[in-house]
Order: C-alpha cells, then structure tokens, then sequence
C-alpha cells in the first residue's frame, strides 16, 4: 500500500552519458557557490558546492525530462495540485573531509530537514525530487536518506536514479567518508496544503 509520505523510485530516469554531462556542466562552471540555500544564504547545515542552473539552450533538455517525471510520478501516486518549478534546478557537489595544514575540512553533509519552507518560494514547495549523478564507486558515505529516526528509507546509489517525495518529508545525506558525491536537486511548487 502506498503511503502519501513514501518516496517514488525511477531507475534511470538520466543515463549514464547524461550525468556525466551534468557533472561536467558543474565542474565548467564559475558560478558555484559553497552551502548556499535559496536567496543565496549561507548554511552551516549543509555543507557543499551548489550550481544554481537554469533553463537554458544547454540544459533545456533536462528540464523537459524532470516535467515529464514529475508529471508522471505526481499522476500514479501524490494527486498533488502542481504548477511549476518556481526555482532554478540545483546540481550539488559533496567532498570527503581533507586534512591540510589547516587541520581537516568538514565532510559534506545535509543534516536533517524538509523542503518546504516558511516564506518565499520554499513555502510553495510540494514536490522534491534528487537524481543521484555520481558512479557508486565514486564515494563512500554521503547516502540519501529520507524518514525520521523511527523509519529510515536510504536512496539507491546507481547513476540516474530519481527519487521524489513529498517536500514536507524529513530527510538528509550522511556525512560523506571518501570520495566525491554530485546530485541533482529540484522542487515542484504549487498552491498550498489544505
């Protein structure tokens, strides 16, 4: 029996060609920014490289494909009311910590949290949605993880899945251990709960 607080799960919703694509877009790009959340704030909650990307020539493509997975997945299971993607999709870089002279970086991180927000366009949030990028031999650690302390649902690691679930959903990724981890992040907005 499907529960409205499940997470939907899509193998190979990218291929492998298209998420190297993607991770080569972030790793071109001179926009990223560290642990920048929504409106560009700074978070120490989550510990990262974020490229904001938005609809465009070069990535035109992807956003056709999430509305097609969206559409689909928000039919067969949430009967959510969606109207769009309100923000620019995200790719996320998450690092293994690394000992300098300096002593040793945090591991990238997303301690726990929901989507859904109380202003601006995370409080229209209804929709969440993570396409893991990276080769799982790639990292070790850094698991999606979605569900409270009492029951807690890990994500697959294969390239190209996706998983969507309700924005109002608790979740987090574990502290990477080696490695380096890239997913793609979006939200689907629309009016709100009743």
């Amino acid at each position: 029996m499907f529960l409205l607080t499940d997470p939907c799960l899509r193998p190979a919703a990218l291929s492998p060609d298209e998420c190297t694509r993607l991770i080569a877009l972030f790793d071109a790009s001179p926009d990223t920014g560290a642990g920048l959340l929504s409106g560009g704030n700074q978070t120490d909650t989550r510990i990262c490289d974020t490229l904001w990307m938005d609809d465009t020539r070069e990535t035109g493509w992807l956003f056709v494909r999430l509305a097609e997975l969206v559409a689909e997945v928000n039919r067969e299971n949430y009967h959510f009311d969606l109207e769009e993607f309100r923000e620019s999709a995200q790719i996320l870089k998450y690092t293994a910590p690394v000992v300098a002279s300096g002593g040793t970086s945090a591991a990238g991180r997303y301690d726990t949290h929901v989507d859904i927000g109380a202003g601006g366009h995370s409080a229209t949030r209804k929709l969440s949605l993570s396409i893991q990028l990276s080769p799982t031999g790639d990292y070790t650690g850094g698991g999606l993880q979605i569900g409270d302390n009492a029951e807690i649902w890990s994500a697959p690691r294969e390239p190209g899945t996706a998983i969507l679930f309700p924005s109002f959903v608790r979740h987090s990724v574990a502290p990477l251990a080696s490695g380096t981890r890239y997913a793609l992040v979006a939200w689907v907005h629309g009016p709100a709960f009743r």
